[in-house]
């Protein structure tokens, strides 16, 4: 192995964005129905169980340099429901529930979408299966909103705001 340039040890590295981002979901088929044939992602090949490590999958989320999100199976996964959370906000869209985090690190994934018209679109998607998400706001050069998937993880959809 080689040894790194004295330019990298002494100097910046480089980092070119998240390569994947790892979850746990205690049902791996009903997550992979939600992100392909709800979102419209694209599911990598399913590796098997082994030993204490449950069935795994990468869904990648469009034309992009990055793996995704690596889903690993597990049945008694203690997954942090936001659910409640998001339905208040979508009654009442100025609580104060916008600004509090859920327990646990994970907040929220954002994904970019290229127009408000995909946007919408994907919102029409998410109402027609029942999915809870939160009106849209904004956020100076950017438009969003937030909704759950089917382990309770909160997502974010997120595209470029129209205003100059």
């Amino acid at each position: 192995m080689s040894r790194p340039s004295e330019d990298i040890v002494h100097g910046e590295l480089h980092w070119q964005g998240f390569h994947h981002i790892a979850l746990v979901t205690r049902d791996l088929d009903a997550t992979l129905d939600f992100y392909v044939n709800l979102l419209g992602m694209q599911a990598g090949d399913i590796f098997r169980a082994v030993k204490g490590r449950g069935r795994h999958c990468f869904v990648k989320p469009g034309d992009t340099e990055t793996w995704g999100i690596h889903f690993f199976e597990y049945k008694e996964a203690q997954i942090f429901q936001s659910a409640e959370t998001l339905k208040r906000l979508a009654q009442e869209p100025e609580s104060e529930d916008l600004y509090r985090s859920l327990p646990g690190a994970l907040q929220h994934i954002a994904f970019a979408l290229p127009s408000e018209e995909h946007a919408l679109a994907l919102r029409d998607k998410l109402r027609l299966h029942g999915v809870v998400m939160t009106d849209i706001y904004d956020l100076g050069g950017i438009r969003n909103y937030i909704f759950i998937d089917n382990n309770g993880i909160q997502l974010e959809a997120v595209w470029p705001s129209n205003q100059a």
